[in-house]
């Protein structure tokens, strides 16, 4: 499937064992006749193992997934998947999102370091940030998100979809992430939070 490409970034969702719909973040290495070979993070790596997945990634505003299994045999990072025969696609659905101003932790999925930046918005499927770091397009970042005084913490992965300097400020850039890797059981919990708070203060705006 000519879509396929390597370093697209895959999120991989064991079906077995896996009641709260965990997420693991993976890389496209190489596209084989018959099999995706892919480098998975330690957490994909220590969970119970599960022979059928689901796998999703995205491009531009749309995403796709497929069914799929996965090899028992590994070597180091890498794991095997078959080759899909379907992509099932749809439209990344848009959400409300809620305006806030917090500090939170990243780290760029590849590198070590851990970096700083300021939260502005939230939703249930991504989150805007100002970092004094520029983020190209598509790069992979770990985000740690923690609001002193409200009932939300979570880590996750998320895709730089777009970042932006800021015109008053040099080293100032805006970043809009997707989160890749949010659990079915945490996307609850953001969206709940979501709308409660956006009860308190409905200032409401599309993603």
């Amino acid at each position: 499937m000519s879509i396929l490409r390597q370093s697209l970034a895959l999120q991989i969702m064991p079906i077995d064992d896996n009641p709260e719909g965990n997420r693991y973040q993976g890389v496209l290495e190489n596209l084989g006749d018959t099999h995706l070979t892919v480098r998975v993070d330690e957490d994909f790596l220590n969970a119970p193992l599960s022979e059928p997945v689901r796998v999703d990634f995205t491009m531009s505003n749309f995403r796709f997934r497929f069914d799929s299994q996965v090899e028992a045999a590994r070597q180091g990072n890498l794991i095997r998947i078959l080759k899909p025969t379907k992509l099932y696609k749809s439209v990344i659905r848009k959400g409300q999102r809620l305006k806030l101003d917090a500090v939170i932790g990243y780290n760029v999925w590849t590198e070590p370091g851990r970096y700083e930046a300021v939260i502005t918005d939230l939703s249930p499927i991504g989150l805007r940030m100002i970092t004094d770091r520029q983020l190209p397009k598509n790069t992979l970042i770990s985000v740690n998100v923690y609001l002193p005084g409200k009932s939300l913490r979570f880590i996750c992965q998320g895709l730089v979809r777009w970042c932006t300097r800021e015109t008053t400020e040099e080293r100032r850039y805006t970043c809009g992430v997707l989160f890749t890797t949010l659990s079915n059981e945490s996307t609850k919990r953001v969206e709940k939070f979501v709308a409660e708070e956006l009860q308190k203060n409905p200032g409401l705006e599309p993603l």
